[in-house]
């Protein structure tokens, strides 16, 4: 499949292994990555259109600034995977057992992943703290859950970015 190493560098690195690890990565790749980030997105979505839907408050625009930062997270992964997806070559995986590894992304690449990710995260903090939100309200119980998956999300996402665990070739982190 060629799965690039930035949805799971766990997976990316059980090829090499014969398979060793792989089923691990699946269920990393799919329910603890996939699944978190369409949660987030989704009450990002609903947030947005349903309880900060004012368009000239505050709230919508730090809202709206959390939807944007995760989307240009997801859309820099999206368009690297189609890149990865029309070369030949699979640039970013490493071959089966050939010794092949990886490319890395470029350090921008990697920045724009991981910085709207934090910054998704910074946005939902500051609602929390500046919209001054009834504790029993959804949106408060919705943001105190985003904050938890955002901050999960985000450790899995640099999980992936730090292929070096997975691999023998000298990687410099543009996230440390």
């Amino acid at each position: 499949m060629g799965l690039p190493y930035f949805w799971s560098a766990q997976l990316d690195a059980a090829k090499a292994k014969g398979g060793e690890g792989e089923f691990e990565g699946w269920i990393g790749l799919i329910v603890f990555n996939f699944f978190v980030w369409v949660t987030i997105v989704a009450l990002d979505i609903h947030l947005l259109a349903f309880e900060f839907n004012h368009i000239k408050s505050h709230v919508h625009t730090l809202q709206t600034g959390a939807l944007a930062a995760v989307c240009t997270s997801a859309g820099t992964m999206l368009l690297f995977t189609l890149y990865h997806y029309m070369e030949d070559s699979r640039p970013f995986a490493s071959g089966d057992g050939d010794g092949e590894e990886a490319r890395l992304l470029p350090p921008w690449g990697t920045s724009l992943i991981v910085g709207g990710l934090r910054a998704t995260l910074g946005f939902t903090y500051l609602i929390v703290i500046l919209a001054a939100i009834d504790h029993e309200t959804e949106a408060y119980k919705i943001l105190v859950a985003q904050i938890a998956l955002k901050h999960f999300g985000t450790a899995m996402a640099l999980a992936n970015q730090r292929l070096a665990v997975y691999t023998g070739v000298n990687v410099v982190s543009a996230t440390s």
